[in-house]
């Protein structure tokens, strides 16, 4: 089988999760729906860009493509069939002019650096082309702060509370905040917090043309009240905390446990997603996975109809957390293999998951071109910063 059966044209299929546990999932759920809406979680449902077809849906353009720092939502046409990958750079950019933000990012590079917030852990951390976010909480896993750092290119987005509907930022009303980093910074006006969540919400340009926020939010608060003036308040004292805390500018490599063969047909390298959990038997557990696609969404929490591929490597999924779950042997693997999706377990400590809408020979095909990276599992130091295979 060539690489052209096994990338062929798809459509969307969520990811089956981990196992969690049970107590926390109930004081997450909230929590969990909108990482979902952002498309950000570590269980990202996307698919692979082929050349063969494309879907009937993709060239309807269904719903907003680009979401704009205004009151403004315009519909962009949809992207080329087949349009032609930039190629990774193979030196590093040139230097921007003091501060001023890159038009976009280099997936495979963090610009956020949150290792000065306290009191705070990382959940998750995704790279885009436009954008990155990362999501943190607290040890009772009741107080959210989300943080994104937009490129110059990006246009920020907020998530409406009343919907998984998302809208363009709009200043207008905005409090004044005083400073962040020595730049003039604002509260945004209620309502442009977190998708499910009122949330304290504080923008700031971190360098010319490029914005960051940095919401928080409480669990714990009832979606369809209005918090406090206290509780407010006590918002805004932690988001302030955290952007105080933020360091922003091009920081150490992204790295992933596994290889792939190759950037699939007609697609690039858009995103990486990491996301760090606790199993239903208190182990800890990484997923950390790419992201490939057709173009660039330059809407950083809203993916355009296209056509897109994730490979995940769990590290702790076992076949025991869905019994029932396996249904085939491959390579004398247990596997899980439905419509558009592919589990592998037992892969040198970790379960492989690939999502792509693909017939059952042609999916395990393309996961058989994943390669765990010797030493991975355990021990982040052996990861890879160079997950694509030349």
């Amino acid at each position: 089988m060539n690489d052209a059966d096994v990338l062929g044209a798809f459509r969307e299929d969520p990811l089956p999760p981990s196992g969690v546990n049970v107590a926390r999932a109930v004081r997450t759920g909230r929590r969990q729906r909108r990482v979902r809406t952002a498309g950000a979680a570590g269980a990202l449902a996307l698919l692979l860009a082929g050349s063969a077809a494309v879907p009937a849906w993709f060239s309807a353009a269904n719903g907003p493509a680009n979401l704009g720092a205004s009151p403004e939502v315009t519909v962009g046409p949809p992207p080329p069939a087949c349009p032609s990958p930039e190629p990774t750079p193979s030196v590093s950019p040139p230097a921007l002019p003091p501060g001023t933000a890159p038009g976009a990012f280099d997936v495979m590079r963090r610009w956020v650096d949150v290792s000065a917030v306290s009191d705070l852990h990382v959940q998750q951390f995704n790279t885009g082309r436009y954008w990155q976010y990362v999501t943190l909480y607290d040890a009772q896993e009741r107080i959210t702060v989300e943080v994104i750092v937009y490129a110059s290119q990006g246009k920020p987005v907020f998530g409406a509370p009343e919907s998984r509907d998302f809208g363009p930022v709009d200043l207008t009303g905005a409090e004044s905040a005083g400073q962040v980093a020595g730049k003039p910074a604002s509260w945004l006006p209620a309502r442009q917090g977190m998708a499910g969540l009122h949330a304290a919400r504080l923008g700031w340009q971190w360098a010319e043309g490029g914005w960051a926020f940095v919401a928080a939010a409480d669990n714990a608060q009832d979606p369809g009240l209005e918090p406090s003036a206290e509780a407010m308040a006590a918002l805004r004292v932690r988001a302030a905390q955290v952007a105080g805390a933020l360091v922003i500018g091009r920081g150490p490599a992204v790295t992933m446990p596994f290889t792939v063969s190759s950037v699939p047909e007609c697609s690039r390298l858009t995103g990486t997603s990491y996301y760090l959990g606790t199993h239903a038997n208190g182990t800890p557990f990484v997923r950390a996975g790419l992201v490939f696609s057709r173009v660039d969404n330059t809407d950083p929490l809203l993916f355009p109809p296209d056509v897109v591929t994730s490979v995940i490597a769990d590290s702790v999924a076992t076949p025991a957390d869905k019994p029932g779950s396996v249904n085939e042997q491959v390579d004398g693997r247990p596997a899980v293999v439905g419509n558009g999706f592919v589990m592998l377990h037992g892969l040198d400590g970790f379960a492989l998951e690939v999502n792509a809408p693909l017939g059952r020979d042609a999916l395990i095909a393309y996961a058989r071109t994943v390669r765990i990276v010797e030493g991975a599992h355990g021990d982040e130091s052996k990861w890879t910063d160079r997950p694509i295979r030349q």
